[in-house]
C-alpha cells in the first residue's frame, strides 16, 4: 500500500505540472477565471488576501481530491472561496471521470463549506458560479463549532480540509474524526505557522499555541497516518486508518 508521503509527493508534482500548464494554455478555462477573479476580487475588498491558499495549493488541493477519488468533502474556513473552487473543481473532475456531467449536491456527491463572515457570501458564490460547481457546493455561514454539531453530525465524508480559527483547530480536529470514512482524509492548512511553532520558538500568542497544540495532538494519533507537507505555510495530511475507525 502506498505510504501517506509518497501520496503527497506524487500529488504535489502532479500539482505543479498543472500549474505550469495553466500558464501556458489552460487559463481561460472556466475554473482558472474563477480563480482569478476570485483572487482578484479579494485583494480589492479584503485586507487579508495573505490568506488565500495560491494557485499551487489550491491546484494541490483539486490534484488530492481527483487522486483520492474523494466526492464527499466538508470545508472549514472558506474565507472568499479559492480553495473551495479548487475542491469543488476536483469533485467534478471526478465526477467526470465516471461519466457523470449532470453535477448536483446530494448524498453521494456534495461539498459543504463553513464560513464564519456572512459578507464573504457574495465572493463565493461568486466564483461558484463562474467556476461552474455551485450546484455542487453548499455554504453555512457561523461557528463551525455551533454549524457541525447543528448540521453535521450524521453525514460521512472522505476529505476535510481545515483552514479556519487557529486557536481551535484542535476541536475542529476532534469534532470532524468521527464523520471522516475509514482511509479518508483530513487536511488542515498553516502548520507551520509561519516558523512560530518550532520548538525553538516562544509559543506567546494565542494563535501559535494552538496550532503547536494541534501538531502534537495528530503527531500521537495512533489511529492514523500523517505527514506534513512543505507547501505554503504548511499541510497536514492526516489518513484514517481503517482498522481504527471508531
Amino acid at each position: 500500500m502506498e505510504s501517506i508521503e509518497n501520496l503527497a509527493n506524487k500529488v504535489l508534482k502532479k500539482a505543479d505540472m498543472a500549474v505550469e500548464d495553466s500558464l501556458l494554455s489552460a487559463m481561460n478555462l472556466p475554473f482558472f477565471s474563477a480563480l482569478r477573479w476570485v483572487e482578484r476580487q479579494t485583494h480589492t475588498r479584503t485586507n487579508h488576501a495573505q490568506m488565500l491558499v495560491g494557485l499551487r495549493e489550491g491546484l494541490f488541493l483539486k490534484e488530492f481530491v481527483v487522486h483520492t477519488q474523494s466526492v464527499r468533502i466538508l470545508e472549514i474556513g472558506t474565507f472568499t472561496g479559492y480553495s473551495l473552487l479548487c475542491l469543488s473543481e476536483g469533485v467534478r473532475s471526478v465526477l467526470a471521470s465516471r461519466g457523470i456531467k449532470d453535477i448536483r449536491y446530494g448524498e453521494d456527491t456534495r461539498v459543504d463549506a463553513i464560513e464564519l463572515n456572512p459578507q464573504l457570501d457574495y465572493l463565493i458564490n461568486g466564483g461558484l458560479q463562474k467556476a461552474g460547481t455551485a450546484k455542487l457546493v453548499k455554504v453555512c455561514f457561523g461557528d463551525a463549532l455551533t454549524v457541525i454539531p447543528e448540521k453535521f453530525l450524521d453525514r460521512k465524508y472522505d476529505l476535510v480540509f481545515i483552514d479556519a480559527n487557529k486557536r481551535q483547530y484542535s476541536e475542529y480536529y476532534n469534532l470532524v474524526y468521527p464523520l471522516v470514512e475509514p482511509e479518508g482524509y483530513i487536511l488542515a492548512d498553516n502548520v507551520i505557522w509561519y516558523g512560530k511553532v518550532n520548538e525553538s520558538a516562544n509559543l506567546s500568542d494565542s494563535k501559535s499555541q494552538g496550532i503547536a497544540y494541534f501538531n502534537k495532538l495528530v503527531e500521537s494519533d495512533q489511529r492514523t497516518e500523517k505527514t506534513l507537507l512543505n507547501i505554503r505555510d504548511g499541510l497536514y495530511i492526516v489518513k484514517k486508518l481503517k482498522k481504527n475507525f471508531i
